[in-house]
């Protein structure tokens, strides 16, 4: 078994993400951390704040100005990003990068603000099972080879 491993990485904005008007600075700690040995950047996933950054936009452009340090949405909103885009965006973003992104989901949280982007709301349970449902489709997805079929379970 391999030995642990602690890493140590930055935030490019705060809880809610990295404001639009802020990318000089955005880009400025990405490439600092970089040059300074950290291992990972994260940026947070909050599609509903109008004023903030896309985060795969941002991990993208970021992994493309960067040369070692290892970027990852924390986390991604699982409602907003459906399951099969979301395989396609890491996959492409971990082949572009030489396997520098980290994939990490949640279920789900600000449910105020994700129903306002006409995101039907779920039950914890629900949102438990659409989360579970999502791992195996972006493994299968991700994993290249024959297509994927595959049938969710109702979410209701």
């Amino acid at each position: 078994m391999p030995e642990p491993r602690v890493l140590f990485g930055a935030s490019l904005g705060q809880w809610n993400g990295a404001d639009v008007g802020n990318v000089p600075n955005v880009l400025d700690m990405a490439a600092e951390a970089d040059r300074g040995g950290l291992d990972i950047f994260t940026i947070a996933d909050h599609l509903y704040f109008g004023d903030k950054l896309d985060a795969y936009s941002v991990v993208g452009f970021v992994l493309g100005r960067t040369d070692r340090i290892a970027g990852m949405v924390a986390v991604t909103s699982l409602p907003t990003r459906p399951a099969p885009a979301l395989a396609r965006t890491v996959t492409s973003l971990s082949a572009l990068s030489g396997g520098r992104v980290i994939l990490g989901m949640g279920a789900g949280a600000i449910w105020d603000m994700i129903t306002q982007l006409g995101i039907p709301r779920l039950t914890p349970g629900a949102a438990v099972r659409a989360m579970e449902e999502a791992i195996t489709l972006i493994r299968a997805l991700s994993g290249g080879g024959e297509p994927v079929t595959f049938t969710a379970r109702s979410t209701r």
